[in-house]
């Protein structure tokens, strides 16, 4: 009986594991699709700005509840780029091995419209957005301004736990992610996601892989934190992106402001965001 127990658990062992293998080479429905939508400012050529929004997902940058925001950009002169990379209609359903040379080519496509100044692209994004633009960033040099809000300074997995793959890809290849301890899953599973994060990136052989490389980008950056965020501690990660910086003698303009406030404090202070645009993405010739 012993010996059947013990032939049963081995086999259920064995098939989660060639299930959880088998996962990381099988890509989500409609991988490297990307939704998006176009907004002009002038019908004239004009640089653009691209948003991407965090792990709401969806076209959030789209939605009636941004316009403030994209409206604000639209009438500084900028034509607006709304990215959707998962969670729309034609995109993967989950945050799950997104592909970012997909979201690059359709940034380049986009840009070949009459309309669009291709050889000025500006991008932002918040929370999980502000890591993708990161990521994006330091793998394509062409991008000519980066605002990362409420970023982490590493990569993230899809999900925490059984069955974790990569939240992003590049060259078909999965971009290194941070695993949680013990401890950290304990934390952000019993929804402390502040401590179990804090917990995560304290250690240093965890997160040199995932670190993302910031020097890597071309472009000025602007990190946006919150001191009081509930999710993750985004200042000490922004610092630790301005200290990598620092180190590697990084050549453009960057800045991190604090914002006083949580996770969401950024949506009242939408100004940080023009006024970066307008000195460091300025509108040639007008």
């Amino acid at each position: 009986m012993k010996k059947k127990i013990a032939i049963g658990i081995g086999l259920i062992s064995l098939v989660l594991v060639l299930f959880i293998t088998l996962s990381h080479f099988v890509h989500p429905k409609n991988h490297g699709v990307v939704d998006y939508k176009l907004f002009l400012s002038a019908q004239e050529k004009r640089p653009m700005v691209v948003a991407f929004g965090g792990s709401e997902g969806g076209m959030v940058y789209a939605d009636k509840e941004t316009q403030i925001l994209r409206d604000s950009i639209l009438t500084l002169g900028y034509h607006f780029l709304a990215v959707g990379y998962f969670g729309t209609p034609n995109t993967p359903k989950e945050l799950d091995r997104i592909s970012l040379d997909a979201i690059y080519d359709t940034i380049k496509s986009v840009s070949q419209q009459p309309m669009v100044d291709q050889g000025r692209i500006a991008v932002f994004g918040g929370s999980r957005g502000g890591e993708l633009v990161l990521n994006l960033a330091s793998r394509f040099n062409e991008i000519d301004a980066v605002i990362a809000i409420l970023p982490p300074n590493v990569s993230l997995p899809s999900r925490w736990g059984w069955g974790e793959t990569a939240s992003w890809s590049f060259k078909q290849e999965e971009i290194p992610w941070i695993s949680a301890s013990e401890e950290s899953l304990d934390l952000i599973n019993n929804g402390d996601f502040y401590g179990g994060f804090s917990r995560m990136i304290e250690n240093q052989k965890a997160i040199i892989e995932s670190e993302i490389k910031v020097e890597r980008i071309n472009a000025p950056i602007l990190f946006i934190s919150a001191s009081q965020d509930e999710v993750w501690p985004s200042t000490l990660m922004c610092n630790r992106m301005v200290e990598r910086l620092e180190g590697n003698n990084f050549q453009h303009f960057y800045e991190h402001i604090e914002l006083k406030g949580g996770h969401a404090e950024f949506t009242r202070n939408h100004g940080l965001i023009l006024a970066f645009l307008k000195q460091h993405f300025p509108i040639k010739n007008r």
